[in-house]
């Protein structure tokens, strides 16, 4: 019994073993996959220097509008970062005006100020500092009414009219769409209706005019450029 009782003792302590042996060790590995799966995911950015497209959703109008009031914009075309898209069209713009002086006789110089802080995405806010570069008109759409023919002789639509140049008649419609078209690049994109943008040194940027008060109607085109986190 004794030597039957001595014998027992290493099976035992060989099967403890066994079991201790049967449950891996967490390696390197196993803690860093861990690790990754807990850490959430890094928020988006935007980077400095990326350029955004949005158009306003809301007039903003100097004559109304208090230093504080909501400004908001909708993105019309994806942010970009390392060939991936960051915020996505259709996101919303949120700023706040940040000056306001109406046009009067004894103020003829209108300023309205705006920025914009915080992209609003479906994986949450985005917050930037921007500088706005340019304003441009709205989109309008353009209908095209047709001129109905003149009635003319037989013998006029066989035998070309002749004209003096000196005495001929303008187009007066035709004239005035060209000269529209002509003109609208040398307006420059920060001009509207007599709309300037100015930024001057050590200044707050504003939009300003010397004819009537600012006022931005809603759709009209926004350029920014992020200047910081």
């Amino acid at each position: 019994m004794p030597i039957t009782r001595f014998l027992a003792w290493p099976v035992v302590g060989l099967a403890v073993l066994g079991i201790g042996q049967s449950e891996p060790a967490a390696g390197p590995r196993s803690a860093a996959i861990a690790l990754q799966a807990a850490s959430p995911e890094a928020p988006a950015r935007l980077e400095t220097g990326s350029i955004l497209y949005a158009e306003l959703t809301k007039t903003v109008d100097a004559k109304k509008a208090k230093v504080g009031d909501p400004v908001s914009a909708v993105l019309t075309a994806d942010v970009l970062a390392h060939g991936k898209i960051v915020v996505r069209h259709d996101s919303k713009l949120v700023g706040h005006v940040t000056e306001v002086q109406v046009h009067t006789k004894e103020e003829p110089e209108s300023r309205l100020g705006i920025v914009f802080d915080k992209a609003i995405t479906k994986g949450g806010d985005i917050p930037f500092q921007s500088l706005l570069l340019a304003i441009r008109p709205g989109e309008r759409p353009v209908v095209e009414i047709p001129t109905p023919p003149s009635p003319m002789s037989n013998t006029a639509q066989q035998q070309p009219m002749q004209t003096n140049p000196s005495t001929q008649v303008p187009r007066v419609n035709r004239t005035m769409g060209d000269s529209h078209e002509r003109r609208m690049p040398e307006t420059g994109p920060t001009d509207i209706d007599g709309l300037s943008l100015r930024s001057p040194a050590g200044g707050a940027q504003a939009i300003v005019s010397r004819k009537r008060t600012v006022k931005l109607e809603s759709g009209v085109k926004i350029e920014l450029r992020v200047t910081g986190q």
